[in-house]
């Protein structure tokens, strides 16, 4: 049960990030064609469907963790690099699922409510989508060199 509980961490994470970077290129190359009502639509379909993929697999990361750290029976004494999983990792995922849902839901009734040739800027949204890419990749790196 442990392996496929990581196999479950591994999956969720990439699938969040992956989600979370496909989010961030096709808003970076749809940037100059928004205003459009095509590039408007696809934008606020871009950003509900990988949504539906990234909270999930974040959800499935954060459920997958718990149950990891509850079976490894490590006590009040853990290294560095499993109290930033754990600490940095939960606080992270709840945080990025709120202010991407959020954000999100803001930037689909822009996108839609936005009339032809008006511009809709994006960019609190991908800054935002960009911070938590990065500091996803950090708690990573720091599991990874086990700190």
């Amino acid at each position: 049960m442990f392996g496929f509980m990581i196999f479950l961490h591994i999956s969720g994470l990439l699938g969040w990030l992956g989600a979370l970077l496909g989010i961030l290129v096709t808003m970076l190359l749809l940037r100059k064609q928004l205003g459009t009502p095509d590039a408007n639509s696809l934008a606020g379909k871009t950003i509900r469907v990988f949504g539906r993929i990234a909270h999930p697999s974040s959800i499935l990361v954060l459920l997958s963790g718990v149950y990891l750290i509850l079976q490894m029976g490590i006590g009040t004494e853990k290294p560095l690099w499993l109290q930033v999983m754990e600490k940095g990792g939960g606080t992270i995922i709840l945080l990025a699922v709120i202010f991407t849902a959020v954000l999100g839901s803001k930037m689909n009734k822009r996108l839609n409510s936005a009339a032809d040739g008006t511009s809709v800027r994006l960019t609190g949204y991908l800054s935002t989508v960009g911070v938590f890419m990065f500091l996803i990749v950090s708690v990573v790196f720091v599991v990874s060199l086990k700190l």
